[in-house]
């Protein structure tokens, strides 16, 4: 367990469709929040592919860990 994300900060599990998932399914885990960085320094390639466009927050963005995680009861 993480725990929970911490003020300013939001997290995500979604699916491979890039829909959330419910309690207890396992998909990827997404970072948002003010506290996001903008990107890799030197590395626009791996940013582009890493820190996308937030669907659930007009405006920013989410970073795509790659880490797979599931929300707990």
């Amino acid at each position: 367990p993480i725990g929970k994300p911490i003020d300013n900060t939001s997290f995500y599990v979604i699916d491979n469709f890039g829909h959330l998932c419910p309690i207890g399914v396992v998909g990827e885990l997404c970072i948002g929040g003010v506290g996001l960085s903008t990107g890799y320094l030197g590395k626009e390639l791996l940013t582009n592919e890493k820190f996308v466009a937030n669907p659930y927050r007009e405006g920013e963005k989410m970073y795509r860990t790659g880490d797979l995680c599931r929300w707990l009861s």
